[in-house]
């Protein structure tokens, strides 16, 4: 009975490189697409989708589950989703802006640059202005 239960959610495992951040099932599953936010329910078609930074949301017998994610990916095959994203915080409904601005400043590609990498940038941008 229980095996016949299961069947009729979802298997979900969120992870990011450092580590495993969920596993379980969920009734309904909302995701921070880069194409909108999407809503999966058990049986939905198959899908993969890019990740933006923000809440995703895992719900169990009405029990929700938040976790900010940034940037990465959705797969849902045959009632299993797969989250892989570069960084995941379990976070509540409360801390959700808080949440968000924290992946975003971690993982800003402007702050990534480092000033050697400007230098580079700026002396290769020089150089094709010299070929003009």
């Amino acid at each position: 009975m229980a095996e016949e239960k299961q069947v009729k959610k979802i298997f979900i495992r969120v992870v990011s490189p450092e580590e495993k951040v969920f596993e379980g099932y969920a009734d309904f599953i909302n995701v921070p697409a880069k194409s909108g936010s999407l809503g999966i329910l058990p049986r939905h078609a198959a899908i993969i989708a890019q990740l933006k930074t923000g809440i995703l949301k895992i719900v169990n017998d009405s029990k929700p589950v938040y976790i900010g994610v940034c940037r990465g990916y959705f797969e849902f095959i045959e009632n299993r989703a797969n989250v892989i994203t570069e960084r995941a915080i379990i976070t509540s409904p409360e801390k959700r802006e808080e949440t968000i601005a924290e992946l975003k400043s971690k993982h800003d590609i402007i702050q990534e640059i480092t000033e050697d990498t400007r230098k580079v940038v700026g002396a290769l941008a020089g150089f094709k202005n010299l070929r003009h």
